[in-house]
């Protein structure tokens, strides 16, 4: 089952700034600060690919490449594909979204969204899902050896993205920062067939933007002439000047696996020790079934509902009635009444138990170790008769003729 099919998430996925969202040019405010996206068009020669409740996995033992980002160098860790896509595009929803993850050395992340359509032309990203998408298969993951494969080949030919705060798509639903592409690239119908088989359909429901802002990166009225042909892609709107470089990015062996794995426990902790309202509740409310069960919690509930309502029928007498004991006493007979009744009903119903149970006792008794008697008797019935039979037996043969 996808994951995306699950109540089962941990609070923190229901928290504010959340992933994904609408995305429209309408309500998107123009990037005023510096949000350039420089992508290193390395290309990655080894891979594997792999099916889990997330969508499909493409991941590498080192890194699937890595970019910059407000100055900020950034590492991806893996993509992820789903079908249909999770973000919407003025309001329309795409056949599948690829999203690449992406980390900075100090453990920030960054997403960065593709979403794609059927079609079988002949672009970049036509060649960069052949070389693992057919692949993907259910039974465990499969070793590629990638040829002129690169993480830019995600990033459509008019190259305008939003950008906004959110969340990851899936638990723990951790802080990241998003950059969504506005135009969609391309995945050919055999490889979209692939997907489809193997990788079970499920996107995240569309969360409120509630009191963020999304901002708009129109790379098609970017001052400074066009950009330098050096088999890099720059995006970049309005450069402030203060522009920071990191070191140099140190790649580490990821698993995007885990995370499932991950959010998982992180789900028990939370139910061990809730860090929210809702969770409080939540754990309160398990540890009472857990002593009690469930018909306990049924009684407390129908108990409380009757205290409730006697008092404020009890207040609602003595607004009223002169403060006596004669304003109350239509209440006190329908309450014992009403305790009458439980109390017949409890025992009735206990009365009821007590007799089936016996009654199955009765049987069991009766079909095992009442049979014991029975068999006891009859054989000696059946003694009884053979002897009766052998002396008349006998009789008649002494009294024949000789």
């Amino acid at each position: 089952m996808s994951i995306f099919s699950s109540n089962n998430w941990p609070p923190s996925c229901s928290s504010a700034k959340q992933s994904p969202i609408n995305l429209t040019q309408s309500g998107a405010k123009p990037c005023n600060l510096s949000c350039d996206l420089v992508m290193d068009d390395g290309n990655v020669t080894q891979a594997s690919v792999s099916v889990s409740d997330e969508g499909l996995i493409l991941e590498s033992s080192s890194s699937l490449g890595s970019c910059k980002f407000r100055g900020e160098s950034y590492v991806c860790q893996g993509l992820s594909i789903n079908h249909p896509s999770h973000h919407t595009i003025e309001g329309v929803q795409a056949d599948g979204e690829v999203t690449a993850i992406f980390r900075k050395p100090t453990g920030e992340l960054m997403c960065m969204s593709t979403l794609f359509r059927i079609n079988s032309a002949q672009t970049p990203s036509y060649g960069f899902f052949k070389q693992f998408v057919p692949y993907a298969v259910t039974t465990g993951e499969t070793k590629l050896q990638m040829k002129d494969w690169s993480i830019s080949a995600l990033v459509p030919p008019e190259a305008s993205y939003y950008v906004y705060e959110g969340s990851t798509l899936v638990p723990p639903c951790a802080p990241c920062e998003w950059v969504v592409f506005k135009s969609m690239i391309n995945m050919d119908q055999g490889d979209f067939a692939y997907l489809v088989r193997n990788a079970e359909a499920g996107s995240r429901p569309v969360q409120g933007l509630g009191d963020r802002d999304v901002f708009f990166n129109d790379t098609n009225n970017v001052p400074g002439g066009p950009m330098p042909h050096d088999n890099k892609f720059y995006l970049k709107l309005r450069p402030t000047g203060n522009t920071r470089i990191s070191p140099k990015l140190e790649t580490k062996a990821v698993d995007l696996k885990s995370n499932v794995r991950q959010s998982k426990t992180d789900a028990e902790e939370e139910a061990k020790n809730p860090t929210t309202l809702l969770g409080h509740a939540a754990k309160a409310k398990n540890d009472y079934v857990s002593q009690v069960g469930t018909l306990g919690l049924i009684l407390a509930i129908v108990a409380a509902i009757g205290i409730g309502v006697g008092i404020w029928k009890g207040y609602e007498g003595s607004r009223a009635s002169p403060v006596t004991f004669e304003f109350m006493r239509s209440w006190a007979i329908w309450t014992r009444e009403k305790l009458y009744w439980l109390y017949n009903y409890v025992l009735g119903f206990l009365g009821w138990l007590v007799s089936y149970i016996y009654g199955i006792l009765v049987w069991l008794y009766n079909s095992t170790i009442g049979l014991i008697p029975y068999l006891f008797n009859r054989g000696q019935e059946l003694a009884k008769e053979a002897i009766e039979k052998a002396a008349q037996k006998r009789a008649a043969e002494a009294s024949a003729p000789k």
